[in-house]
């Protein structure tokens, strides 16, 4: 079944408005509104015609008062995966105030669908739309062979002795988005903790993957980041190493997930294929299941482990479905995912960024109150857990979306951005300051409301 596509991408933009009529002076041409701040989401992807499985730019420019804005960070939101993927949810804009996001498409086509591109800088929220069509062009001949893998998530089930087990599906086709031939490998592992170096979570385009002997496709396959000594950093035999698709490093034999085998100043990988492109300039990251939960500032970490069960071969419409089972206080936060087929001694792999979905995404913060005295009033707000099977829990080191928490009512007291602490502590609270006026005539407090849902949190790296 086709299903219409629909994302909500937050990033820098504003809606450019212009009249049209007669010059008379019964009708006069109105004038201009001008865009709300002097924002103006210029020169960005207003069409996209999407014939093929491969992954399309999504560019804009951002100016104020016709002049480039630079160093400005753009966010994407991405409410359901299933429908498609973004690579990264965070750009900045260049000198040029230009930017460029990168959209991959779904295993099975929709007809049409709208990307919306929202800037918000506190006071205004301005909305441009991306329009999706989409045609497979059945014309260009395959030989049938998968190419390509994307992970879909499902849904999620809360069990009382098991935690949260999130399911989801890889499909494996073609670059034309037609099924392959079946019972291909598959494996899925992911990252919940990560292993720091450099005191980066992330490596961006740092790595180098080759072959030992480079003339010799059967050799050992070994990793290097001349910037990184692996063993020093800790990384350990066992730990998961991933390979993010990046600007003009999207060869499928070395995305996903590789095993360590060893540790020295560089890294020997446990598998072995002959199609690897040797490469350099990878972005990757390194770590395994478990991660510990706060322990800053008095509080008590907790150790945390998500995993995933078990790993198929696709079947005959090229699927393969697989489980995240993981502890509840999880819900929420950033894992990285990976799977890898094998066709033949050829591999393809795929890798992203997700938010562990707790079964009916439920999270909430009270509303809270604080006097309208004419200074900056801040509150702790403490963000809330809510699986169906176990008690709330506390959503811990998570960064919320600023524009998810209001201020009420809204001529006297506004959202302080500034001074607030949008990142949920060791406790799973965050800090919001209220700009108040004093007019307690009109109001004697003002009232800090959550759009408490998945949409609302950001990914942690």
């Amino acid at each position: 079944m086709k299903k219409n596509l629909i994302y909500i991408v937050m990033i820098a933009g504003s809606i450019l408005l212009s009249g049209c009529g007669s010059n008379s002076k019964e009708d006069p041409i109105p004038t201009p509104t001008p865009p709300p701040g002097g924002y103006v989401l210029a020169n960005f992807t207003s069409q996209l015609d999407i014939e093929e499985y491969k992954t399309y730019p999504i560019r804009f420019q951002l100016t104020k008062d016709g002049l480039a804005v630079p160093d400005v960070p753009v966010f994407m939101k991405v409410p359901d995966q299933s429908i498609g993927s973004i690579q990264t949810l965070k750009v900045i804009t260049d000198e040029n105030g230009k930017g460029v996001f990168t959209y991959t498409p779904p295993a099975i086509f929709p007809e049409k669908g709208k990307l919306y591109i929202v800037f918000s800088d506190g006071d205004i929220t301005l909305q441009e739309t991306v329009n999706l069509t989409f045609n497979l062009n059945t014309d260009i001949p395959t030989d049938g062979r998968a190419t390509t893998l994307s992970i879909s998530y499902l849904t999620s089930e809360c069990d009382e002795t098991r935690g949260i087990i999130g399911h989801y599906a890889i499909h494996a086709v073609d670059r034309f988005s037609r099924v392959p031939v079946v019972d291909i490998p598959v494996r899925v592992s992911l990252v919940n903790g990560i292993t720091l170096i450099n005191n980066e979570k992330v490596q961006k385009g740092k790595g180098h993957i080759f072959y030992e002997n480079p003339a010799d496709t059967a050799s050992t396959i070994k990793f290097s980041d001349g910037s990184a000594n692996f063993s020093q950093a800790r990384v350990e035999k066992g730990d998961n190493l991933i390979i993010f698709p990046s600007q003009g490093r999207t060869d499928a034999s070395y995305i996903g997930g590789w095993d360590i085998q060893s540790v020295s100043d560089i890294l020997t990988l446990n598998e072995q294929y002959t199609n690897l492109v040797q490469d350099n300039a990878l972005t990757y990251l390194i770590g395994n299941e478990e991660r510990l939960l706060g322990g800053e500032n008095g509080a008590a970490g907790r150790l945390a482990t998500a995993h995933v069960e078990p790993n198929y071969t696709t079947d005959n419409n090229g699927y393969a479905y697989f489980d995240i089972v993981f502890d509840s206080i999880l819900a929420g936060h950033t894992v990285t995912i990976e799977a890898h087929g094998n066709e033949n001694g050829s591999r393809i792999g795929v890798a992203m960024k997700t938010a562990l979905r707790l079964d009916g995404d439920s999270f909430s913060a009270p509303d809270t109150q604080v006097p309208n005295s004419g200074e900056v009033e801040k509150a702790r707000i403490p963000i809330t857990i809510n699986p169906t099977c176990v008690g709330n829990q506390p959503l811990i080191d998570v960064p919320l979306s600023p524009g998810s928490f209001h201020a009420e009512p809204g001529k006297n007291c506004q959202i302080n951005r500034a001074e607030s602490d949008f990142h949920t502590d060791g406790y799973g609270a965050v800090i919001i300051a209220v700009n108040t006026d004093g007019n307690t005539t009109a109001t004697e407090d003002c009232t800090i409301t959550w759009n408490g849902n998945i949409s609302s949190l950001l990914y942690e790296y």
